[in-house]
C-alpha cells in the first residue's frame, strides 16, 4: 500500500523528541502514587482530596495496568511471532516491554503535572486514580518499585447501590442480579486482589483507608495519609484540601443526603443501601462474603431498611 505517515503532527519529530526527553527528566524525580479501590468506593473523592494539596498532582483514569500494559504485551507477542523465523536480534524482549510501558506511563504522568498548571518546584508527588488497578498492582509495582498505593474500601452494600445508579441500569441484568454480582463477585475480587498485593508490597508502601472512617474523621485520617505519602501536613493545607473536596463543593451545593441519582456525586452518605436494597437480598449476598466483610471491619448482618425507595 505504500508508505503512510504514522501520525499527523504540528511539530517535527526532533522537537517532539526533545520535549519528551524533558518530560521524562521532570517526572523521574517525583514520587509516584496510585489510588485504587473497587469502583464506587470513593476513589474519586480521595483523589480530589489529595489533588487539592500543593505538593500533589493526582489525575485519572490512566488505566495503565488494566488496559495499556496488556495491550502492549499483546502487541509485543504478535510482533515476535512474526519475527520468530528471523534473526533473534530482531526480537523484542521483556526488558523492552517494561521500558516501553514505563516510558508511556511516565509521559502521561508528566502530562498530569504539566496540565495542572501548578508551580512545578512545589510538586513532589504525581499520581493516578484508576479503580481497576486493584487487580493491576503487580505490574505497577514492577514498573514503579518505589511507588505507593492507597486502597480505599467501602461497605459493599453501599458500593453496589452506588454502582447500580451509575452503571447497573445499562448493564442488562436485573436489579437483583446486578446487586448480587457486585456484592458477591466485583467487590471481593477487587478487595482481595488489592489486599493480597498490598501484603506482599508491605506497609511502608501500601495503606488502606475506609470510606466511612474518612467521612467521620476527614481531617485526622487525611493527615495520616499525607504523612504516609511524605508531604506537608500543615493544618491550613489539610483544611484547604478537606474543604475543596467536600460533598457540597463537588455536588454543586447539595448537602450529604440530598440525592441526585444522575450525578457522579449522588448521595455522599454512609448506609444509604438501607433505603434501596431489600433486606433478604442484602443479607443473602453479605453472608456469601461474610469473612471478608468482617476482616475489613464491616458487619455482614443486615438490618431492615429505614425507608422505602423505588429502584
Amino acid at each position: 500500500t505504500g508508505y503512510r505517515s504514522l501520525v499527523r503532527m504540528g511539530q517535527d519529530i526532533e522537537t517532539l523528541y526533545d520535549n519528551w526527553r524533558k518530560d521524562q527528566d521532570d517526572v523521574r524525580g517525583l514520587d509516584k502514587l496510585f489510588i485504587i479501590g473497587c469502583a464506587k468506593s470513593g476513589t474519586t473523592w480521595l483523589a480530589d482530596l489529595l489533588n487539592a494539596h500543593d505538593e500533589i498532582v493526582v489525575r485519572g483514569e490512566g488505566c495503565f495496568a488494566w488496559q495499556l500494559v496488556p495491550i502492549l504485551s499483546q502487541a509485543f507477542r504478535v510482533f515476535n511471532e512474526h519475527q520468530k523465523s528471523l534473526d533473534p536480534i530482531t526480537h523484542l524482549g521483556d526488558g523492552e516491554l517494561l521500558l516501553a510501558a514505563r516510558t508511556l506511563i511516565d509521559s502521561q504522568l508528566a502530562r498530569y503535572v504539566r496540565e495542572s498548571k501548578r508551580d512545578r518546584s512545589k510538586v513532589r508527588v504525581v499520581g493516578d486514580k484508576t479503580p481497576q488497578h486493584t487487580v493491576g498492582m503487580g505490574p505497577l509495582n514492577q514498573l514503579y518499585p518505589r511507588s505507593k498505593f492507597i486502597h480505599i474500601l467501602r461497605d459493599p452494600r453501599d458500593t453496589a447501590t452506588s454502582a447500580w445508579f451509575h452503571f447497573g441500569k445499562t448493564d442488562g441484568r436485573s436489579f437483583e442480579e446486578y446487586i448480587e454480582f457486585y456484592i458477591t463477585r466485583a467487590w471481593p475480587l477487587n478487595v482481595t486482589s488489592a489486599r493480597q498485593s498490598g501484603q506482599a508490597i508491605g506497609p511502608s508502601r501500601y495503606r488502606e483507608v475506609r470510606y466511612e472512617d474518612l467521612k467521620a474523621q476527614p481531617t485526622e485520617l487525611f493527615e495520616g495519609l499525607l504523612k504516609f505519602i511524605s508531604v506537608s501536613t500543615d493544618g491550613e493545607m489539610v483544611r484547604k484540601c478537606v474543604n475543596a473536596a467536600s460533598f457540597d463543593k463537588k455536588s454543586g451545593g447539595r448537602q450529604p443526603g440530598q440525592k441526585d441519582n444522575s450525578s457522579f456525586y449522588r448521595s455522599g452518605t454512609c448506609g444509604d443501601w438501607r433505603n434501596h436494597l431489600p433486606v433478604e437480598l442484602a443479607g443473602r449476598c453479605c453472608q456469601a462474603i461474610a469473612p471478608l466483610m468482617t476482616a475489613c471491619g464491616y458487619d455482614p448482618a443486615c438490618e431492615p431498611a429505614l425507608a422505602t425507595s423505588s429502584h
